[in-house]
This record gives C-alpha cells, structure tokens and sequence, in this order.
C-alpha cells in the first residue's frame, strides 16, 4: 500500500502534531495534485532565482535544482552560492537571496543575526522557515601516510572512537596529543601488549569562520555533554583552532594536508572525499558510526522529544534540535538546516517559482522515475537522509504561509 504524506493545505495542519512519525522501510509515497502542479510551473521570474548560504545543504540543493530542471524543462532555474549559514540569513533578510539557507534559524542568537537589513520591522515574524536537510556532522581527522604495520591495519579494521567530553576537551584545546589515555580508554582495539598504539602526535583543531551553521550544530552538541568548556551554543569559531576556513570543502582539504589534524564537516563531504570519521559514544553509551540509518534514528528520537516539550518550531533551540538523543543506534551530532524566505513576496512570479520549488526541495515522490523523483528523493546519494514524513507534512504547512497580495501563493496555484 502506498502511504500519502501530502494532501491538502488543511490536511497538512491537522497533521503537523504527528511529529514523531516515520514511514517504514520501503514505504512508497503516492504524487498528490499540488505536487504534481508543482512540476507544471507556467510562469519563472525575468532571472534566476538567487539562492545559497549554508554548506551544508549545498550538495542537495544543487542536486536538485538539476533534477527540477530536468523534470520541468526550464533549466537554468536557478543557482547556489555556498558560502555558511551567516550569509545566507542576512541575504534573505537583505533580499539579494530570493531563498537563503542556514542550519540555524533567524531565531537563534549567533553572528549575522540581522545583517544586511536597517530596517528594525524586519522581524522573524516577516519570514517562513521550512525544514530542508537532514544530516550528521562527521568528525573527520589525517594521520598521513606513515601510518602502517599492525597499527594501520588495526585503524583500518576499527574507527577511532571518543566520547562526547573527550571530543569537547579535543576542540577545548585541554587534549593535545592523540595518544592522551581518554582517547586510549574508548580504542582498547588500538591496545596491543598494553601499549596505546595511536602517536605522540599534537592534534590540529581545524575549524569554520564565523557564522558556520555546521559549527553551531557542533557546538550545541558540545554544549550538551560539556558545559563547562561549551557554555552556550554559539556559532563563534574555536578559540584553538589551528586554522580556520570559510567553508566545508576547504576545511575538508585542510585537514587532508595537515598531519594530526581534526576537523568537522557535513557527512556529505566526508563521503565525497572518502574522509576518515570517527565513531562516537552516544548518550546511551553506544559507539556509533556516522550512517544515514543513525542520522535517522536521531531525527526520530528527536521528534519524539519534541513533541513532548511542545512540538517543532524554530522559536527556540529546544524545539528543533536533535543533538545528544537517547537511543543505542542513535548518531549523536545531526541536524535539521532550513530554507528562509520572506513571508509577504514582493513580486508574484518570483514569489510562485520560490515556493515551487521549495515543495519539490522539501518532500519525496518515490524516486523511481524523474517524474516523481523530488528533493528528498535526492538524499541518501548526497549524504543526507529524507525528512521524517511528519516533518516533510510541516514543511508543505510553512510553505502555504508564503503570500503574494495577502494570499498564499501555494494555495492560490495548485
């Protein structure tokens, strides 16, 4: 049977409190009537449409306007400026983004709140934020090459794991060398013979600039198993970081030229440049591996705990973040990223490709043929996984509230 996660407008609102639900595995979803005029866009703005911001959602966001180009034949739709969170908060506040992206909400206290606007009526309350991506930060290190006999093939067999206080002390600068004894006490398969076989090699903390979405996602993280290193959740660089760098991919390529490094980046990147991640202890005091199927089980967990304690909004940290879950399969540092947009859409042409495609970004059709192939389709190939049903069913609810004249421009052309 297929399962229908989009219907109607006034479905979607009466199913925004089933914040906790997951399809099943193998789960097909069915094409509803405003999905499929979605794809049947008969007006595109006089130019692009300009987007970007956060790296984090980058490799999806350009993954599918490729697929949206290919399904409504009006390629070039679009185009992605990877830059960090920071930018494109204060870009859709400016209005140079048509739809800026950000892994932290303007909600959210951190550097470039309010950027780019002198305009004090430029409040939240001016803007939609939809849930877009779901993904985990992977801890990512480089050793070099010189690593080999029984401890290259130990590292190869067994990822370095570390706990969440030792990973804290890591990017505190209180642990300094690889062969620290908490970092010997969670890698016993790195013991042989009673000796810790990992070098006396100093590590190199790599970090993003200010205004990484990815670092506050770090952070928060950090904050919850560490308060005293991390007191606030802040999108502020580490204060010891040997280097920093303005975006994901550089960082990636940082790390990967300096011996002993480590550093943070999307699971997408990771995966693309087939980087070394750790494995972490998670809350329940199981080690887990950055996979797609632990970024769900966070996301899952997550939701859950959310619904407790009020249901998802982007009003406050507690409300949406996922960081530090219970749960033995559960990856403990992911994250949801969000598209903004103004809520009062100044032009109707712009205004109707924006939340056309944004729809598209934000659910799944099945994936089978480009005709029903979406945004979240696109996940896993990207190092990211498909929204929680329930919240692709809250996205398709926040982006009705998108109006051109007073009236929602979903609704008013499907």
């Amino acid at each position: 049977m297929k399962k229908t996660i989009r219907g109607t407008a006034g479905a979607a609102m009466v199913a925004v409190s089933l914040l906790a639900a997951t399809l099943p595995a193998g789960a097909s979803f069915s094409i509803d009537k405003i999905m499929k005029n979605d794809l049947n866009v008969k007006v595109l703005p006089a130019s692009t449409l300009n987007m970007g911001g956060s790296s984090f959602d980058a490799p999806l966001v350009q993954a599918a306007e490729t697929q949206w180009n290919t399904v409504t034949g009006k390629a070039p739709f679009a185009s992605y400026n990877t830059s960090k969170s920071g930018v494109g908060r204060a870009n859709a506040i400016s209005g140079s983004y048509n739809i800026g992206f950000s892994d932290f909400p303007l909600n959210i206290a951190g550097p470039d709140v309010g950027a780019g606007s002198s305009d004090p009526s430029e409040t939240t309350a001016n803007y939609v934020q939809v849930p877009v991506a779901l993904g985990g930060v992977a801890i990512i290190f480089h050793f070099g090459t010189g690593i080999s006999g029984t401890t290259g093939a130990l590292m190869k067999k067994y990822p370095i794991t570390v706990n969440g206080l030792t990973l804290a002390k890591i990017f505190a600068g209180k642990i300094g060398f690889w062969d620290d004894a908490a970092i010997a006490k969670t890698n016993p398969h790195l013991v042989v013979k009673g000796k810790f076989l990992l070098p006396h090699l100093a590590i190199a903390v790599m970090s993003r600039t200010s205004g990484s979405g990815t670092t506050f996602v770090l952070q928060d993280y950090l904050n919850r198993v560490d308060k005293s290193d991390f007191p606030a959740a802040s999108s502020a660089s580490f204060t010891h970081a040997a280097a920093t760098f303005s975006n994901s991919g550089l960082l990636d390529s940082g790390v990967h030229s300096t011996l002993g490094a480590i550093g943070y980046v999307e699971y997408g990147y990771a995966l693309a440049n087939n980087s070394l991640t750790m494995s972490l202890v998670n809350k329940s005091g199981k080690t887990v591996a950055l996979t797609g199927a632990a970024v769900l089980a966070a996301a899952t967990a997550g939701l859950v705990y959310i619904k407790a304690h009020g249901g998802f909004s982007t009003a406050a940290l507690n409300n949406f973040s996922i960081n530090n879950q219970t749960g033995a399969t559960v990856y403990p540092i992911a994250g949801f990223s969000y598209a903004i947009v103004k809520k009062a859409q100044a032009d109707k042409n712009t205004g109707i490709a924006t939340v056309k495609f944004l729809d598209f970004l934000s659910h799944q059709g099945g994936g089978t043929t480009n005709a029903n192939t979406f945004g979240q389709d696109l996940s896993d190939n990207n190092g990211y996984v498909a929204l929680p049903a329930s919240l692709q069913i809250v996205a398709r609810t926040l982006i009705t509230g998108v109006t051109f004249g007073g009236k929602s421009i979903l609704s008013a052309t499907n």
